[in-house]
């Protein structure tokens, strides 16, 4: 009886590590989650510290390369701040959906790549690349249906595991240059 009982133990912790491993696992292939294909992490911070502000920041990312605001939620305080904000877009939280509501309307596949993703005390520096088409009017200039690609860098600082402040810079001319907005 007693050996039953221990193999039963045994198989409910095996399970229950396979069940781990396996919402991990998900969370791994989750293809709205842009993986970093470079990481630089400062040796000083404890593993939960760098998870912590990893998981934010890929948040963060998330909802810029699908637009769905499950994943905002998760990254960003109800009181952030953005310090490059550019005009007509509303200051704080709000700014952030106002901001991919729009560009969406003008490159409704956006996708965001996380190509360099540095982690510090408490902020992230991030190096994206956009792309997606141009299927969409941009400030009264029709669609050109083209292909863009476009960087941006941002500096996220993070405090209890959420973004409450960021500065950061799109490669805007390349872009309109692309759409046809602008001509050089």
């Amino acid at each position: 009886m007693k050996t039953l009982k221990n193999s039963f133990k045994v198989i409910y912790s095996l399970v229950g590590l396979l069940l781990i491993a396996a919402g991990a696992n998900a969370q791994q292939h989750n293809n709205d989650i842009p993986k970093p294909k470079l990481l630089t992490v400062d040796k000083s911070l404890t593993k939960a510290e760098a998870d912590q502000l990893m998981q934010a920041s890929l948040m963060f990312y998330a909802f810029w390369n699908t637009g769905n605001e499950k994943y905002l939620r998760q990254a960003v305080s109800a009181d952030f701040h953005d310090n490059t904000l550019p005009d007509g877009r509303p200051q704080g939280y709000k700014g952030i959906p106002f901001a991919s509501a729009n560009f969406r309307k003008a490159v409704p596949d956006l996708r965001c790549s996380v190509e360099d993703l540095i982690i510090t005390k408490d902020k992230v520096v991030c190096r994206q690349i956009y792309t997606g088409h141009n299927t969409g009017a941009i400030m009264r200039h029709k669609a050109s249906g083209k292909a863009i690609q476009f960087f941006a860098i941002d500096i996220l600082h993070i405090r209890k595991g959420k973004i409450y402040e960021d500065w950061h810079l799109e490669d805007n001319l390349n872009f309109l240059l692309q759409t046809g907005v602008v001509k050089l």
